[in-house]
């Protein structure tokens, strides 16, 4: 008997790629993307639509669920995943993008109607159009616990906001709540070995204008693919955050050096150094992901970078480059990411509490080899996407506790909040001569 063929997939739909998005995250709990595959189809604008429902959703989670819940006789069960994720969506169009209510509780229904969750869709329709009415700010006065409450109203997670509000008070929580929850613009670095900044502006149109936080940056002032931007295919620019440009301008590598760039992928910085040096540094760089390092190598072929060593390898591995010494090295090193939040809403529902010491430790570990891998005399630059202490200030002291032929040269971080930049720690070091 010949098999049946397989039932067509439903054409794509905007909204519904940003279910399925948020639901990846939540259930699964991956970086928030959209399907490649399914997103072909889809024109500019509902590619756009669906990433600012997927984006914004993550972003006001906790509020949206509140509301929610305060709607339903009981709460959700958790297995039902779809059923979450069409009613936070639905919740967020309505309340924070000002598409009409009935609108998006209608493209909520039909959603359900599509899926095997159908007999829930009077559900669904009941509970939208409670909440669309629901009015937030009484009910987060009923949160009495005053750090709960402020977790609730800025969508963080509470472990979060309990740790900030114990580091640095009431009012500097509040504030970094809010910029974390702003949408973070573009930043573009002008690749000098193929373009400059005032021919890039040009190019741009009045899109663009320069970076305040670091020389040569551009600011987008509108969105868009950076795919379709004037000088991408040429290689003009790297997307990078202005905060993520100064570890490679403060270790200031120099031609003809033998230079070091941990945990490399995708490249951004490993591309920065070769352009500092006019491609005439020796660069090896290293990162444990085979997929990373695939994109590493494309990026620096379209920014037309020489002279790299692309290296596999897990750089807390004291064996991983046993011999070799370097004149600099520069350790961008995974952390908790709280520094950019902003930018990728995803990371307050991917963390729990013990991440920023368990990163911390990973940290100290690399940090103990790269001292083993730099010449005397060498400099270092220590940096992570991080606003905790552990991953920051605390780093650096203890690693000088242990290593007293160092010295720190600078200290540098930068908040969302007042420096128009991501969340950055940078210390930089250097190694005694002797």
């Amino acid at each position: 008997m010949t098999p049946s063929p397989p039932l067509p997939r439903p054409p794509a739909n905007p909204r519904r790629l940003a279910v399925e998005a948020v639901v990846r995250v939540l259930r699964d709990g991956l970086s928030l993307s959209l399907e490649p595959v399914r997103l072909e189809s889809l024109s500019l604008r509902d590619k756009g639509l669906a990433l600012e429902i997927a984006a914004g959703t993550l972003r006001h989670l906790r509020l949206l669920d509140a509301i929610l819940n305060a709607c339903m006789a009981r709460p959700l069960a958790k297995k039902h995943h779809f059923l979450h994720g069409v009613l936070r969506t639905a919740l967020y169009q309505a309340r924070q993008m000002r598409i009409p209510d009935r609108a998006a509780i209608h493209e909520a229904v039909e959603l359900v109607k599509s899926s095997p969750e159908r007999p829930r869709a009077g559900f669904v329709n009941g509970v939208l159009r409670s909440a669309v009415n629901v009015d937030a700010a009484e009910l987060l006065q009923k949160i009495s616990d005053p750090v709960a409450r402020l977790a609730v109203e800025h969508s963080h997670p509470e472990w979060l906001v309990r740790r900030w509000w114990e580091l640095h008070g009431e009012a500097a929580t509040r504030i970094r709540l809010e910029a974390g929850n702003r949408l973070a613009p573009l930043v573009l670095r002008v690749n000098s070995l193929r373009s400059a900044p005032e021919r890039l502006l040009a190019a741009l149109e009045g899109r663009g204008e320069p970076h305040p936080g670091v020389p040569g940056a551009i600011r987008l002032l509108s969105s868009g693919p950076v795919e379709s931007l004037p000088g991408f295919a040429e290689g003009w620019f790297a997307v990078q955050d202005a905060a993520a440009q100064w570890p490679a301008l403060l270790l200031d590598p120099q031609p003809g050096e033998e230079i070091l760039d941990l945990c490399a992928a995708p490249g951004g910085k490993t591309a920065q150094l070769a352009a500092l040096t006019g491609n005439g540094a020796r660069i090896c760089a290293v990162d444990s992901s085979p997929g990373r390092l695939r994109t590493l190598r494309e990026n620096l072929a379209r920014l037309g970078v020489a002279g790299v060593t692309v290296l596999q390898g897990d750089a807390a591995d004291p064996a991983l480059l046993e011999g070799r010494k370097f004149h600099r090295i520069l350790a961008d090193l995974p952390c908790s990411s709280t520094g950019v939040i902003r930018r990728h809403p995803e990371i307050k529902w991917r963390r729990e509490s013990g991440d920023p010491q368990r990163m911390a430790e990973v940290q100290s570990t690399i940090l103990h080899n790269a001292a083993r891998w730099l010449l005397p005399g060498g400099r270092l630059v220590y940096a992570v996407c991080s606003l905790e202490p552990e991953e920051g200030p605390e780093q650096i002291r203890d690693f000088l506790a242990i290593h007293p032929e160092w010295r720190c040269l600078q200290e540098r971080r930068f908040e969302p909040a007042t420096d128009q930049m991501d969340g950055f720690f940078i210390g930089y070091l250097q190694k005694n001569d002797t």
